[in-house]
């Protein structure tokens, strides 16, 4: 029996990582069910979302209902740091040179990009749908939603859909929504705050499914605003932290960027004036996860009321992080820095290891064939990503996990060219006013990220390497001092990882990343 077992978790494995699972009942075998029924999915998805600036310790919520009762990744990331090509991730399992959902803008990405090419056919969603899960996406969808001659699209893959269809919805008030075909229209009333809008749809809809088919599974994508600029507070959190500054890591403010590319060199020292609006922006954004943090608590009462909480999978991450500072570069995102796209991810659910932790590198295109392992289900694209289930349970021995990831950035249209869609942009960040001030143009690049260290090679620009180790606020650029064997390596393996899909990408990951070498001692 012992060795009937062993084989059958062998094969589970191969499955899981490749998320190509079918057997429904394999699950369950494993212990990683509820009484043989297909689990719940629920997907808690911030926007903007910092990690290395600590708003995660400002979660009590998330850190005793989630944290502690299951799974923290410390190398989760996002291989593009910005919002629609990171949802695209997670919608699909794909790098973004695979699905080509690149920027936020149409032609080059945005919601304009996924409804032209059909992207939407063959997503998360469908799979689920056809596994025969119920499933709901409550809150933002993709950047420029619903621009189409149909206000009241609805892509396939959803039986509920309750989404914003303009950007007042970053504002938290007075905005109008698609729920389920028809337009719906909100206020500034105290009730109307987005965040307690999105959490009250979210608990309704599992109240529902419960109560017309308890035996049915369930996928949820709970997508708030929060803490996106300009990150407004419920009325019932607008004065908390009152001294709360943003922290002041070594790169912060940085006084020395020569060894940064060009354009970034271009950038002065923040004023004492803007250090006090980035505090001032920090504090509305721990304010406004206030609200998210009461959602994650009332998701776990309803889910426990509801008799589902034991066979619920609950997986809390952010679409891309965020600097304030850092490099001298003011509020944003799209960096290929750590504060940028390093991310939080806390899993919680039955089988999963309990206030644990797992330093594994992990991805954004590894939600997707995630959930697809836990219906049993089968994505229809070639995914690039893998199934994290091996992470949340036992550590097999030998288990063929990544080296290294790719990053990828891309030049985004300017707004001037795409007018039509002027009024489903995001609210800019004022990193972007600073880029427009100074007129820089940030390059395109590609990177490598391991366990030890960096690599990104900019268009135009100087490459850079971070030893992450010794250096993990990425001050000193060892490019220069790499011994050039070292260099040639990283730039093969990064031409292989440009032109990777589906279990291409695996292989290379999966291959020992090149020995860091330098020639002289920094």
């Amino acid at each position: 029996m012992r060795t009937r077992k062993f084989i059958l978790t062998i094969l589970a494995l191969s499955l899981l990582l490749s998320g190509c699972v079918s057997n429904r009942g394999l699950l369950a075998d494993l212990g990683l069910g509820g009484e043989g029924r297909q689990p719940n999915i629920v997907m808690v998805l911030t926007d903007d979302q910092d990690l290395l600036l600590d708003s995660m310790d400002y979660m009590p919520n998330v850190e005793a209902l989630l944290a502690k009762r299951g799974t923290t990744f410390s190398n989760f990331f996002v291989s593009l740091p910005l919002c629609c090509p990171a949802r695209a991730m997670v919608l699909r399992g794909e790098y973004s040179h695979n699905n080509g959902i690149l920027t936020n803008l149409w032609p080059t990405g945005g919601f304009a990009k996924a409804y032209a090419t059909g992207l939407e056919y063959n997503t998360i969603g469908t799979a689920l749908q056809d596994a025969g899960y119920r499933t709901a996406l409550i809150g933002k969808y993709l950047n420029g939603y619903p621009f189409t001659d149909n206000p009241t699209y609805i892509p396939p893959g959803w039986d509920e859909w309750w989404v914003p269809i303009t950007d007042s919805a970053y504002a938290s008030y007075d905005y109008k929504v698609n729920h389920n075909g028809v337009i719906e229209a909100y206020g500034s009333a105290p009730e109307d705050y987005i965040t307690d809008v999105i959490s009250a749809q979210g608990m309704e809809f599992l109240s529902q499914t419960t109560a017309i088919s308890p035996t049915q599974p369930f996928f949820m994508a709970l997508n708030f605003y929060a803490p996106h600029s300009p990150a407004k507070p419920a009325p019932r959190h607008k004065d908390l932290f009152p001294d709360v500054q943003a922290p002041r890591r070594p790169s912060f403010n940085e006084e020395d960027v020569s060894d940064k590319p060009p354009f970034m060199q271009t950038a002065p020292q923040a004023t004492e004036e803007q250090i006090q609006a980035m505090d001032a922006l920090y504090r509305r954004r721990l304010q406004s996860l206030q609200a998210v943090d009461e959602a994650v608590a009332t998701l776990v009462q309803t889910l426990e009321e509801t008799g589902q909480l034991d066979n619920t999978y609950i997986f809390f991450l952010s679409d891309n992080g965020f600097h304030m500072g850092a490099h001298r570069m003011l509020s944003g995102k799209g960096m290929p820095y750590e504060e940028d796209i390093h991310l939080p991810l806390v899993v919680r659910g039955p089988g999963v290891r309990k206030n644990a932790v797992s330093d594994e590198l992990a991805t954004m295109i590894d939600m997707a064939p995630t959930f697809a392992a836990i219906a049993g289900a089968q994505m229809t694209n070639s995914v690039d990503g893998r199934s994290l289930l091996p992470l949340l349970g036992i550590r097999w021995p030998g288990l063929d996990w990544r080296n290294s990831l790719l990053l990828e950035h891309y030049t985004a249209p300017s707004a001037e060219e795409n007018q039509a869609l002027s009024e489903s942009l995001e609210p800019p960040d004022p990193g972007d006013l600073q880029r427009e001030t100074l007129a820089i143009q940030l390059p395109d690049y590609a990177g490598i990220r391991t366990t030890q260290y960096k690599y990104v090679q900019r268009i135009g620009a100087a490459r850079e390497l971070y030893d992450l180790i010794k250096d993990p606020y990425e001050l000193n650029n060892l490019w220069p001092l790499a011994d050039p064997q070292f260099q040639a390596e990283l730039t093969a393996l990064l031409e292989s990882y440009q032109r990777c899909a589906g279990a291409t990408c695996r292989s290379i990951e999966a291959q020992p990343a090149p020995e860091f070498r330098l020639i002289a001692t920094p």
